[in-house]
């Protein structure tokens, strides 16, 4: 139809963004997506109707009387297309074809084979892709449709329709070489002249330890940066520093845990949760089937592999469900 033409529902979807956050710089956040990015679909739907939406020189910046008309529009027709798109991914007649998940590197080895295991007894004539990353680049698949369901240390609240199921809580650690503590004296780490190991600072768990050490003050002097738990712990191991990290971060390097000691942190503790997050009404009963799965997973491999090297944090695992 020619009245379509050069109008998609991601950029109703930006619109609305914008209007519902009164601003450009907040809706690119919410959407994952450059405020240039914001502004330029804003720009062609203004284009397309030869109307103006926004009025720009007030803050916050405001509808127009056309804008007023269109977003009304755009939200009928953005609900109209959820349920829509609910209604059609819940039909027994429709089967599943594919489901993809991303999860995170961290739990990668540990979590993939049994999550194929259960989505392949759960839907045997689709297939399924699982792959491994980080958080941030994960947040971004689900939002732009590019993966269906994440694992991951963001449970995304600030994004709208999610369904979201904490799987458990854990505490960061401190790890060291054996035999090479780390005290904490007047708000200094000691750690017998060696250097702090961090992690990549973009990465989501490495900003989540630095600002919890800029809060306490504390600054360690740091040599190496590194973008895995997996390349960090061979260092430690080699005595050629410390770091933090946590208890299921440790599940992949585990083979070094004989060569490090572990121990909570001398300082005020930190957490993370790790949930599974997923579109809301697009994968049925799946995403909590899921996450019932990995709990009971990774509540047992956890605590069958680390609770030797780590017999008291284990208990300040909290698995949720």
């Amino acid at each position: 139809m020619e009245i379509t033409k050069g109008l998609n529902l991601r950029a109703l979807e930006i619109f609305v963004t914008v209007v519902e956050k009164e601003s450009m710089s907040k809706a690119s956040r919410h959407l994952g997506m450059t405020q240039s990015s914001i502004s330029q679909h804003i720009t062609q739907q203004e284009n397309l109707f030869s109307t103006i939406l926004f009025d720009r020189s007030i803050r916050p910046i405001t509808l127009t009387p056309a804008g007023h008309v269109y977003y009304q529009h755009a939200q009928k027709v953005l609900e109209t297309v959820t349920d829509m798109w609910g209604t059609l991914h819940n039909l027994d007649t429709a089967p599943l074809k594919k489901v993809r998940i991303s999860v995170i590197d961290t739990l990668a080895d540990t979590l993939i084979p049994e999550l194929t295991q259960c989505v392949g007894e759960l839907y045997p004539k689709g297939s399924v892709t699982i792959t491994s990353g980080q958080t941030d680049d994960h947040r971004e698949a689900l939002i732009n449709r590019k993966t269906d369901i994440i694992i991951t240390m963001d449970p995304m609240d600030d994004i709208d329709k999610m369904e979201r199921y904490p799987l458990y809580k854990e505490p960061f650690v401190l790890v060291t070489p054996q035999n090479k503590p780390v005290k904490f004296i007047k708000n200094e780490i000691q750690a017998s002249g060696l250097p702090f190991i961090r992690f990549t600072p973009t990465l989501p768990v490495s900003r989540l330890i630095e600002q919890h050490l800029r809060r306490l003050k504390i600054r360690p002097p740091y040599r190496y940066e590194l973008d895995t738990t997996r390349s960090i712990m061979p260092m430690i191991a080699a005595g050629a520093g410390w770091t933090i990290t946590t208890p299921t971060g440790l599940l992949e390097s585990r083979h070094f845990l004989l060569g490090v000691s572990i121990s909570p942190l001398p300082f005020t503790p930190l957490h993370r949760t790790i949930s599974l997050v997923a579109r809301e009404h697009e994968l049925g009963d799946l995403p909590s089937q899921l996450a019932k799965k990995a709990i009971m997973h990774l509540h047992h491999t956890t605590k069958s592999l680390l609770t030797a090297a780590l017999p008291d944090t284990i208990e300040d695992i909290m698995f949720y469900g």
